[in-house]
C-alpha cells in the first residue's frame, strides 16, 4: 500500500471559535474536536495560542492529542524573525531554542518560522550563518526547523531551497503554502521546487464558487503536483476567508480527499 498524504489543521484558522465571547472552543478540546467533528488527523499550532501555558499543560495537551489520535505536528512562530542582523542573533537563537523545547513537550516534530524580509544576498548569507547556529539547538530537542515562504529575495522557491542547502543537515526544510505558491510563480512551479524539502504544507483555501469550485487556485492541480514529486507528508488546512471557517474547511477537506484518491494508481 502506498503512503498517503495526511490532512491536518492549521489551528490558527479556528481563532474566531477560540476567541468568541460565548462558548469559546477550549484549547484542551481541540484534538477531539478536530478529529471527530472535522475528520482531520493532526494539528499545526501557533505558538501565541499557547502563551502563558505551563509545562504540565503542554504535557496534558500532548496526552489528549494522543488519545484523540490527532497529534500536534508543527509549532508555528507567527511573527517574522530577523535572522540577518548580528545585533538580534542571540535573541533569535534563544527564541527558537524555547520554541524547540515547547515543541518537544507538545509532541511536535517540527518548528516553523517566518523570516523577516531579506533584501540582499549579503543578508541571505547572514541568515544562513545564524541558522547554522540554530541547528545545534534543534538537534538537542530532536526537532526539525521548517522555513515558511517569505517576501523579498526569498519569495521564490529556489531562494528558500538554496538557503536550506546552504545551511545543510537533515533537520531543516521548507513549509510552503498553496497561497504563496499561487502568488509567486504558480502552484505547480513553486510546489515542484519546495515539496521535496517539506515536512508539512499549508493547504490554504479562500472562497468557493456557487458550483463548489475553489476560486483562486486549483486544489486538484496542487494535489497532482505533490503526487508527481512523491510528497506523502501532511497537508494542513488553513482558511483565509472571512466568517465561520468550518463549512469552507469541510469543503476543502472533501475536495482534497477526492483529489488524493483520484491521484492514486489503479
Amino acid at each position: 500500500m502506498l503512503a498517503q498524504m495526511v490532512l491536518t489543521l492549521s489551528v490558527g484558522t479556528l481563532r474566531p471559535m477560540l476567541k468568541r465571547a460565548k462558548k469559546p472552543l477550549d484549547i484542551f478540546d481541540l484534538p477531539t474536536f478536530v478529529n471527530e467533528e472535522m475528520g482531520l488527523r493532526g494539528l499545526n499550532m501557533p505558538a501565541d495560542l499557547l502563551a502563558g501555558r505551563t509545562p504540565k499543560e503542554f504535557e496534558l495537551l500532548r496526552d489528549l492529542s494522543d488519545k484523540a489520535h490527532c497529534p500536534f505536528l508543527v509549532l508555528l512562530e507567527t511573527p517574522a524573525l530577523d535572522l540577518w542582523s548580528p545585533d538580534n542573533r542571540a535573541t533569535v537563537i534563544e527564541r527558537i531554542r524555547r520554541l524547540a523545547s515547547a515543541a518537544n513537550r507538545l509532541g511536535c516534530s517540527s518548528v516553523a518560522i517566518n523570516l523577516a524580509d531579506v533584501t540582499t544576498q549579503e543578508r541571505v548569507d547572514a541568515v544562513a550563518k545564524t541558522l547554522k547556529l540554530v541547528m545545534a539547538e534543534m538537534d538537542k530537542f530532536e526537532t526539525t526547523l521548517l522555513l515558511q515562504s517569505v517576501p523579498g529575495i526569498l519569495s521564490d522557491g529556489k531562494g528558500v531551497i538554496d538557503l536550506v542547502k546552504k545551511v545543510g543537515g537533515f533537520r531543516i526544510g521548507s513549509m510552503p503554502s498553496f497561497q504563496h505558491a499561487a502568488n509567486h510563480g504558480g502552484v505547480r512551479q513553486e510546489l515542484l521546487k519546495l515539496a521535496p524539502y517539506a515536512q508539512s504544507i499549508i493547504a490554504s483555501v479562500r472562497g468557493f464558487s456557487e458550483s463548489g469550485e475553489h476560486e483562486d487556485w486549483s486544489l486538484d492541480e496542487c494535489i497532482e503536483t505533490l503526487r508527481a514529486v512523491g510528497y506523502v507528508n501532511s497537508l494542513s488546512l488553513e482558511y483565509l476567508g472571512k466568517g465561520d471557517p468550518i463549512r469552507p474547511l469541510n469543503m476543502a477537506r472533501d475536495m482534497l480527499s477526492a483529489a488524493m484518491e483520484a491521484a492514486e494508481p489503479a
